[in-house]
C-alpha cells in the first residue's frame, strides 16, 4: 500500500513531446513536489482518454517512443527519485510482450504499480498473478457506475491505491467537482484502507482542495499539465517554466 496523504500525483505520457524533454518535464514535476508519478505508455488508440491526452500519445509515438524506450525512461527517472511510480497502460501493449515478461521488465525498471486501463477486472487474473509474482501493485479504476458487488471483488485484488474516476466519460479538464464524485470518494473509503487517488478532470487548486477535503488521499492531474506541453512545443524552456508555475499555483496542502 502506498503512503499517500494529500498527495500530488502528476500524469504525463512517456516521450511527450520527445524522450529528453519528457525526462526533463518529469524531473521538474518531482522537483516541484510530486508525491507519486503516474506515467502513461504511449498507445495508438487510448480509448479512455480525451483529445488532450490522445494528442500526447500521438506526439510520443511520432517521436519514436515504444515500450522499450519507456522502460528506459522510467529507469532514468527511478535513478533520480525514490517516490512511487505507477504506470497507466493499455492491455494490448502488455499482451504483445507477454504478460509475465512485461511485469518482469516493469519490476526491473523500478515501477511500483500498474493500472491496465482497458482491462475488465473479470479478465485480469493473469495480470494480477504476474503483478503479485513481481511485487508490483495491481491498480484498478473505480467509477460512479461501479456496483457494490463489483467494488467488493475489485478490493479483494487491488493493492497500492484505488484510482477513483471523478467523472463519467474520458479524461480532460472540467470546470468543477460534482457531488457524485464526493459520494464516490466516501463510498470507496468506507470499504477499504487503501489510499484513494482521484483523477479525470482536475485542473486547478480549488478542485484539488475540494477533492482532498472530501477525504481523498491523492489528486491525479494530467490534462492540465499536458495542455501546457501542447501549448509550448516550439519553446521548451517556456514549457518547463509554465509547468513549474502551474504546479506552484496548484498547491492545496497548506
Amino acid at each position: 500500500m502506498f503512503d499517500l496523504k494529500k498527495a500530488f500525483i502528476p500524469f504525463v505520457v512517456a516521450g511527450d513531446p520527445e524522450y529528453n524533454t519528457s525526462k526533463q518535464i518529469i524531473k521538474t514535476l518531482v522537483d516541484r513536489g510530486a508525491d507519486m508519478l503516474e506515467i502513461g505508455f504511449a498507445f495508438s488508440d487510448p480509448i479512455a482518454d480525451g483529445p488532450t491526452i490522445q494528442f500526447a500519445n500521438n506526439r510520443a509515438l511520432a517521436s519514436g517512443m515504444n515500450s522499450r524506450k519507456t522502460f528506459e525512461l522510467i529507469k532514468e527517472i527511478r535513478d533520480y527519485t525514490d517516490i512511487p511510480i505507477s504506470i497507466l497502460i493499455y492491455s494490448n501493449l502488455i499482451y504483445q510482450q507477454g504478460i509475465e515478461t512485461f511485469y518482469r521488465h516493469a519490476k526491473e525498471a523500478g515501477i511500483d504499480g500498474v493500472l491496465v486501463v482497458d482491462l475488465p477486472y473479470e479478465e485480469a487474473f493473469e495480470y494480477i498473478e504476474a503483478a503479485h509474482k513481481h511485487n508490483i501493485n495491481p491498480v484498478f479504476l473505480v467509477a460512479q457506475t461501479t456496483t457494490k458487488e463489483r467494488l467488493k471483488e475489485i478490493l479483494k485484488s487491488a493493492k497500492g491505491y484505488i484510482y477513483a474516476v471523478s467523472v463519467l466519460g474520458v479524461t480532460g479538464a472540467r470546470d468543477n467537482v460534482g457531488e457524485e464524485t464526493i459520494k464516490l470518494i466516501k463510498r470507496i473509503k468506507s470499504k477499504t484502507i487503501l489510499p484513494v487517488a482521484v483523477g479525470f478532470g482536475i485542473s486547478n487548486q480549488e478542485q484539488a482542495k475540494q477533492i482532498i477535503d472530501s477525504g481523498a488521499d491523492g489528486v491525479i492531474v494530467g490534462s492540465a499539465i499536458i495542455k501546457l506541453i501542447e501549448s509550448n512545443l516550439k519553446n521548451k524552456n517556456k514549457m518547463i517554466n509554465e509547468i513549474s508555475r502551474f504546479v506552484n499555483k496548484l498547491q492545496y496542502r497548506k
